[in-house]
């Protein structure tokens, strides 16, 4: 009696089992062929079923595919896809992750996925993608070729656009677009375009260097945090620890402003921005009718700035193109110096420094009737710069 009571509760364990099975797992079947959703060879029952092939002369949907599945017009899998999958217009798998986000599957694309107008997976994919917009919704690792947009939750791999790329929480590898190349987390390659953003720029080290392996080249680099490069005509970050190469780097966290009086102008102001590398020093100067000396000048130049960890004492070096504008005489038209300074200041107060330094200046160009300037010398002569920053 003991013993065929045992096995009754052995059958029903077994027979719980096959039922549980078999509602978590989808049927297998080896061919779909579908005229349009829900008019195929298993009718509605198509959206439960996993298939070797599926063939769709229109639209068609399945549980899911792991083989090869072409659609004229499109592809939609429940669960998931894997391998070749060929749309006239979109592909689209792990929709199930859309209905039910409380019971999302990790995976639901891995392969090939082409189509003319859209290719999307809403978990993980891994593969490649090529379409005019192509979309992760959550992680993808391979190549997104897209003619206009290519998006992911975060990527590791590539991402090629005609217009945008964009990575949502990170990005390893590198993404090249046209306009703009997006990445809103901890970001490691390459980004090249028009306009980059990177909320975090490569990996800080202290022997940060050209050679790091985070590049951003565009017209404008843009990041929250910068530790790679950054090469373009205006390079912005919020705290700059890598090498900005461009006509202006933006630090937030590094730069300053001086009032200044020197042997060329009397009112001098000179605004430092850039990284701890080096920095861009852009200058305005004017004086108040003395004659002999330009009216006014504006001066574009490379800083170099060195400090004790106290930030109480510091030494700079700059050189500096200055163009400046003589009375009767236009902008463009008036006398060129290079300008070279050497620039030694300390606390004064706890919010202002002094500065006092030396200056050597190059005449490049001269005007007719130009009076001599304060120190002058000839082609070379020297100069002063007191100042406040």
């Amino acid at each position: 009696m003991k013993n065929f009571a045992g096995i009754i509760c052995l059958l029903l364990f077994i027979t719980i089992s096959v039922k549980l099975f078999s509602q978590s797992y989808l049927k297998q079947s080896k061919i779909h062929i579908s005229a349009f959703s829900g008019f195929s060879n298993h009718t509605v029952d198509e959206i439960s079923n996993h298939y070797k092939l599926s063939l769709n002369l229109t639209s068609g949907v399945t549980g899911s595919v792991s083989g090869i599945e072409l659609g004229l017009i499109s592809n939609y899998n429940y669960e998931k896809f894997q391998g070749i999958q060929f749309a006239g217009f979109a592909n689209i798998s792990g929709a199930h992750n859309k209905l039910n986000p409380k019971e999302k599957l990790e995976e639901t694309f891995k392969g090939f996925q082409i189509a003319t107008i859209s290719n999307k997976t809403f978990g993980n994919g891994a593969g490649v993608q090529i379409s005019t917009f192509n979309t992760a919704e959550s992680g993808f690792t391979g190549i997104q070729f897209g003619f206009l947009t290519n998006k992911a939750r975060n990527l590791v791999g590539a991402q090629i656009a005609g217009l945008i790329n964009s990575s949502k929480i990170g990005m390893v590898g590198f993404q090249i677009a046209p306009l703009f190349n997006y990445s809103d987390g901890q970001t490691n390659g390459l980004q090249l375009g028009l306009f980059n953003y990177a909320r975090t720029a490569g990996f800080g080290h202290e022997f940060t260097s050209l050679f790091n392996d985070t590049w951003q080249i565009g017209l404008i680099n843009i990041s929250k945090v910068n530790n790679g490069n950054q090469i373009g005509l205006i390079n912005i970050s919020g705290n700059n620890k890598g090498v900005p190469l461009g006509l202006l780097n933006v630090d937030a966290s590094h730069g300053h402003l001086s009032f200044r009086s020197t042997d060329m102008f009397l009112s001098n102001i000179a605004l430092g921005t850039g990284s701890r590398f080096f920095g861009n020093l852009l200058q305005f100067g004017y004086n108040f009718s003395i004659n002999g000396l330009p009216i006014w000048g504006m001066a574009y130049g490379l800083e170099k700035e060195w400090s004790n960890p106290e930030k109480t004492k510091f030494l700079q070096i700059s050189t500096s193109l200055w163009q400046q504008k003589a009375r009767d005489i236009k902008f463009l038209k008036g006398p060129k110096i290079l300008r070279s300074e050497l620039i030694y200041g300390f606390e004064l107060t706890k919010l202002r420094d002094l500065e006092i330094g030396a200056a050597i200046n190059y005449q490049l160009t001269t005007v007719e009737n130009q009076e001599p300037s304060l120190f002058s010398l000839g082609s070379f002569f020297p100069g002063i710069v007191i100042g406040l920053q």
